[in-house]
């Protein structure tokens, strides 16, 4: 594989990556990228603390993907913090909640066709019964 191979190898890694820290959508959307609504829940499902507490105080960056969804995830960024303590850790709700939330967002594309406040009502459904509103 000559070099275009490698391009898309370090593409693939880069995505994964971003995947994995919770920095999903804001790749996506510095490269271009249409991100997904099942996107927006990468950060409160893999993001640290302070990543997801940076949404909540500087929830508008000067990029491409529209004001509303960072606002939504602000805000659930926010409910994220009400509902985790000492008890109740933020990994525990990104393990228990979040990331099998995501995961089946991923899945359904009715998904795509939501808007911010169809997501946010999920997603903090999911949150404050600690159960996904997707399951059957």
């Amino acid at each position: 594989m000559g070099k275009r191979g490698n391009e898309g190898d370090s593409i693939l890694v880069r995505e994964c990556w971003a995947f994995l820290n919770g920095t999903l959508a804001e790749y996506w959307d510095e490269t271009g990228v249409i991100v997904p609504v099942w996107a927006w829940t990468n950060l409160l499902a893999h993001g640290s603390e302070a990543m997801i507490g940076e949404s909540v105080l500087h929830p508008m960056r000067p990029r491409r993907a529209g004001r509303s969804w960072r606002i939504a995830r602000s805000y659930l960024a926010y409910r994220v913090f009400e509902h985790t303590d000492a008890q109740f850790t933020l990994r525990d709700l990104q393990a228990s909640i979040l990331i099998p939330l995501e995961l089946e967002m991923a899945a359904l594309p009715e998904v795509g066709r939501w808007t911010p406040r169809q997501w946010v009502d999920t997603v903090d459904h999911a949150i404050r019964s600690q159960h996904s509103p997707l399951e059957q």
